[in-house]
């Protein structure tokens, strides 16, 4: 009886032995690309995944050397950039409703993804024009008062709109300082204020308000309409989180995001 109670215990402990084993690590590609209307083929990041206990260096795990074709067109790989693949070829423009094809091959590892192009896109500028002075007044919500409001009530439609609000100079000396609670509450603190201001809609008009700036001078506003699989890879986000969810989705046998978009952009000065 005792030596058989001492092989149930062995066994159980092999056993419980066996359920804690770590599966072993196996390296996958992951893509970091968006096809834009109008614009040549350029920044194709492909890199290696790397083991969650291990440290990360991001230039360390670019895959260089890979194949990388855009409806079997094989892009180039920067010589001061490894990893990072573009189109030589200034007569290869992304086209709205055109469908392009991806396939990455490195070392063993396949990855594909297809995306469609976004139809044309603009936007009507209500209270503002190109160039125009903006006044930046604090405000303490969403809903404060805009400074302009962009519509595109006749575009055909789209899954996401992101909205970029980019400065020329981000420093110091541009930097808004705004210290107060619904600053706070609503932008987070002074390094979570980052350049540039990225927000999502899903209806046919943004407010721009105070919300989306964080620096004063030059800035470019910019809309774009995103395809299927930029919405895909969000899903289930919050609208402050850049990062997608769905980073297995989208690329098959690997991870990441291949997406396109069309956009329209204004600029304007801001003020404090």
């Amino acid at each position: 009886m005792r030596n058989y109670l001492i092989f149930l215990i062995a066994a159980f402990g092999l056993f419980a032995c066996e359920e804690t084993l770590e599966p072993e690590f196996e390296p996958k590609l992951v893509v970091n690309a968006e096809l834009k209307t109008g614009q040549r083929i350029d920044s194709v990041f492909i890199s290696w995944t790397a083991k969650i206990t291990d440290p990360y260096d991001t230039e360390a795990q670019r895959a260089s050397g890979a194949i990388v074709k855009i409806n079997g067109v094989q892009l180039a790989e920067y010589g001061d950039a490894p990893g990072v693949y573009f189109l030589d070829d200034p007569n290869f423009i992304v086209q709205s409703g055109q469908s392009y094809d991806l396939e990455v091959i490195a070392g063993e590892e396949r990855v594909a993804s297809s995306t469609t192009v976004p139809a044309p896109f603009s936007f009507l500028a209500e209270g503002v024009q190109e160039g125009d002075t903006v006044q930046f007044t604090p405000g303490s919500s969403w809903f404060s008062p805009a400074f302009f409001t962009l519509t595109w009530y006749n575009y055909p439609g789209a899954p996401l709109y992101r909205i970029i609000s980019d400065a020329d100079s981000a420093n110091e000396q541009t930097y808004i300082e705004d210290d107060r609670d619904e600053a706070n509450v609503f932008k987070g603190d002074k390094e979570d204020r980052t350049d540039p201001a990225i927000w999502w809609a899903s209806d046919n008009f943004t407010r721009i308000n105070w919300m989306f700036f964080n620096y004063t001078g030059w800035h470019n506003v910019v809309v774009s309409a995103m395809d299927e699989n930029y919405y895909r890879y969000r899903s289930g986000l919050n609208f402050s989180q850049f990062n997608g969810q769905n980073f297995n989705q989208i690329i098959q046998n690997g991870y990441g995001i291949f997406s396109s978009s069309s956009s329209d952009t204004i600029r304007v000065f801001l003020v404090e």
